[in-house]
């Protein structure tokens, strides 16, 4: 099988995932609570937002490990913003990504780079892409095995 070329892969490692749910669909709740991290002095480095089938809106972040008291000062703080919201969080993540040039226009990338860490047994928490790169947050204890998938599949300088 003739692998993909890719310009690279990004590997960031000991991060802590957040998913926030139920949030209200509506202009700038996802600006309102990202805009809490960032007066924590938290950087966010991953996103991904959906809205649920009952309409509720979703977020997905990940950032560096965090002390748990500046985790728990946004946490309360986002709560204040938005009543009635979950939150969720995962330490010992990583954040994969393959990136390379024209990406949009090549069929099938996004679905090897998924398909050959499920095959593998290592589950995604999150996704997300852009024109250029794809990215999966994954945990740390599947690193290894995760990067090795990928350098299988794709041609990695």
């Amino acid at each position: 099988m003739k692998k993909e070329s890719i310009g690279g892969i990004i590997v960031d490692e000991d991060l802590t995932f957040i998913r926030i749910f139920d949030l209200p669909d509506k202009p700038d709740w996802g600006g309102s609570a990202l805009e809490e991290f960032c007066f924590y002095g938290l950087t966010i480095n991953f996103i991904s937002e959906n809205i649920d089938k009952n309409g509720n809106a979703n977020m997905s972040i990940s950032l560096k490990k965090a002390t748990q008291e500046a985790l728990s000062k946004v946490v309360e703080s986002i709560k204040k913003l938005h009543e009635n919201i979950g939150v969720e969080m995962i330490d010992n993540v990583c954040l994969l990504t393959v990136y390379g040039p024209h990406f949009k226009d090549r069929c099938g990338l996004a679905s090897t780079f998924f398909r050959v860490l499920g095959v593998r047994g290592i589950n995604i928490l999150s996704i997300s892409t852009s024109i250029s790169s794809i990215s999966a947050i994954v945990e740390k204890k599947n690193l290894a095995a995760a990067d090795k998938a990928l350098r299988d599949v794709f041609d990695v300088p």
